[in-house]
C-alpha cells in the first residue's frame, strides 16, 4: 500500500481521487510561472533606464535642448536690451518690460525638460552667449542665479510637473524685485518722482508676469507641435 493511500486511510492499490502528486505539480508550475514574471519585469526596468533614475540625473539630449534655449534667449536677450535702452529714453515704466527675458529664458527650459537646475543651465548659456553683444557684465551672470532660484521655487509648487498660474507669479514677482532694485540704482529712480517709482515697479511685475506666460505658451506651443517630445521626470513616468 503506498504512502498516500495509507494516510488517507483508501485501501488497495488503486490510484485515490486524493493523490497530492497533482498539487504539487500544480505547486511547481505556480512557482515557475512567478518566478519567470519577476524575471521579465526586472527585464524591462533594466532595459529602462529612465525608469528608475532620479530626477536628478540629466540626459544628453536635455543639456543639449538647455543649451539650445539659453542660446535662443541670448539673442532675444540682446534685442530687448536694445529696445530698452530706446525706450528709457521716453519712460523707464516702458522700458521696464522690455528688461528681464531671462526670466522667460529660465521658464522655457523648465517646462520643457522639468528638471532641477534646467533654470539655471539655461540662464547660464544665455548670459555667455549675450557677452559679445555687449560685453561681460557680472549682472547677467547674477540675473541668472536669480532667476534659477525663482523659476526653481515656482516648479517646486508644481512638483516638476507643470508651471501653473501660481508658479508664474511666484517667479515673476521674485524677479521683478529683483530688477527693481538693480534699475533704482541704474536708472537713478530716487531722482524721479514717486508716481515714476510706482509705475515702473509695476511695470515690471506686469512685464515679467508676461514673460513667463510667454514661456510657458511657448513650450506647450512646441510639444503640441511635435518639435519637442515631451521630456517626463522620473515622478511622471509611469513603470
Amino acid at each position: 500500500m503506498c504512502l498516500t493511500h495509507r494516510m488517507y486511510g483508501v485501501p488497495g492499490n488503486r490510484p485515490s481521487r486524493f493523490d497530492s502528486a497533482p498539487i504539487l505539480m500544480n505547486m511547481i508550475r505556480n512557482r515557475a510561472s512567478l518566478a519567470s514574471q519577476t524575471q521579465h519585469v526586472a527585464g524591462a526596468t533594466e532595459a529602462d533606464p529612465g525608469f528608475v533614475r532620479s530626477v536628478w540625473h540629466w540626459s544628453t539630449r536635455e543639456l543639449l535642448v538647455a543649451a539650445v534655449i539659453g542660446a535662443f534667449g541670448a539673442v532675444i536677450t540682446a534685442a530687448t536690451k536694445v529696445a530698452a535702452v530706446a525706450l528709457y529714453a521716453v519712460s523707464p515704466m516702458i522700458a521696464a518690460p522690455m528688461t528681464g527675458t531671462a526670466l522667460f529664458v529660465g521658464v522655457l527650459a523648465a517646462s520643457l525638460i522639468r528638471r532641477p537646475g534646467a533654470a539655471l543651465v539655461a540662464g547660464f548659456v544665455a548670459a555667455v552667449v549675450v557677452t559679445p553683444f555687449g560685453g561681460f557684465n557680472p549682472r547677467n551672470m547674477v540675473a541668472a542665479l536669480v532667476v534659477a532660484f525663482a523659476v526653481e521655487l515656482a516648479m517646486l509648487l508644481g512638483r516638476y510637473r507643470r508651471f501653473g498660474l501660481l508658479s508664474c507669479m511666484v517667479a515673476a514677482l521674485i524677479n521683478a524685485v529683483f530688477l527693481f532694485s538693480i534699475h533704482w540704482f541704474v536708472w537713478h529712480l530716487a531722482r524721479t518722482p514717486l508716481w515714476v517709482q510706482v509705475g515702473t515697479g509695476l511695470s515690471l511685475l506686469i512685464g515679467q508676469l508676461l514673460w513667463a506666460e510667454i514661456g510657458v505658451w511657448l513650450a506647450g506651443a512646441l510639444r503640441r507641435a511635435g518639435l519637442v517630445a515631451p521630456i517626463r521626470s522620473a515622478r511622471t513616468r509611469q513603470p
